[in-house]
């Protein structure tokens, strides 16, 4: 049966644009911001059509509250999808660089360590492996591991415009990129003053204070340091916007995913759930 409201009381009303209760008496819906239809404002003469057209694929995330101060914002379809195409492929890039780098860190293990030490009568003989080795190992796990975090950089920053609680996460997910590339940067220097001292001894011959520790040595070591650090920052911005990813997305999985990535070795499986939410939420947008 349908119920009929009893005289005197006014039939609760909805928004025809985003399905919120309406108040009583208001004029233009507090979620939305749609007028609403027949109603009058100061001056103005009733209105059959809303004066506010939502943009194509407007609709409530599922999960999420109305808009409002301090509350989770309402995204388009188009955005939720390009983001979190952005975050699966940060999961896969970041997957894939863990193993490369344990693949590596074997590899140049076997090989006896990226700087091999030997006590000579009067100093350290340093033995390097051959520039390839190094560069084509680590530098190629640094690359996509830098690629991930660009990616998951794109998803909070598409993320922004229509949810305030991404702009955090995206601009320290930035600063986590230029500072890592700093730390990048920084060790391909202290390398190149080893092989430049290595060079100015000659090989086998021990290291002399004066050819090791140049002002190119000194540079990359302060580039490191302090690169790290504010990478260290940046990176917990990363893991916060994955977090609330699975606020917005209401997917556990995207919170687990994030605590783990800070766990050496779990973090394999850190990055497993991460992109494994990431299917389940772009399932959910219609």
């Amino acid at each position: 049966m349908v119920e009929v409201p009893a005289r005197g009381e006014m039939a609760a009303r909805f928004c025809s644009f985003c399905g919120q209760p309406l108040p009583g008496q208001g004029t233009f819906c507090p979620s939305c911001g749609a007028a609403v239809p027949g109603s009058v404002g100061p001056g103005a003469a009733p209105s059959p059509m809303p004066t506010f057209l939502p943009p194509p694929g407007y609709y409530p995330v599922p999960g999420t509250a109305p808009p409002g101060p301090g509350g989770p914002a309402v995204g388009t379809q188009s955005q939720d999808r390009s983001a979190l195409f952005h975050v699966t492929l940060a999961a896969i890039l970041t997957l894939v660089g863990v193993i490369v780098g344990f693949a590596s860190s074997a590899i140049v293990s076997n090989l006896g360590g990226l700087i091999s030490t030997t006590s000579g009568t009067s100093g350290v003989v340093l033995s390097l492996p051959s520039p390839w080795v190094w560069v084509g190992l680590i530098g190629v796990s640094a690359v996509i591991q830098l690629a991930g975090y660009l990616m998951f950089r794109s998803a909070f920053h598409t993320l922004t415009p229509v949810d305030r609680r991404f702009s955090t996460p995206a601009t320290l997910a930035l600063i986590a990129v230029g500072s890592f590339i700093a730390v990048l940067v920084g060790l391909a220097l202290i390398l190149g003053a080893l092989y430049q001292a290595v060079q100015c001894v000659g090989s086998g011959n021990p290291i002399t204070q004066a050819c090791l520790f140049t002002s190119t040595f000194w540079g990359g070591l302060a580039l490191v340091a302090v690169g790290a650090i504010v990478f260290i920052v940046g990176y917990i911005g990363i893991l916060i916007g994955i977090w609330r990813l699975g606020t917005r997305y209401s997917e556990t999985v995207f919170k687990v995913g994030a605590v783990l990535l800070l766990i050496p070795v779990l973090n394999v499986v850190g990055a497993i759930l991460i992109l494994v939410g990431a299917q389940s939420a772009t399932r959910k947008i219609p």
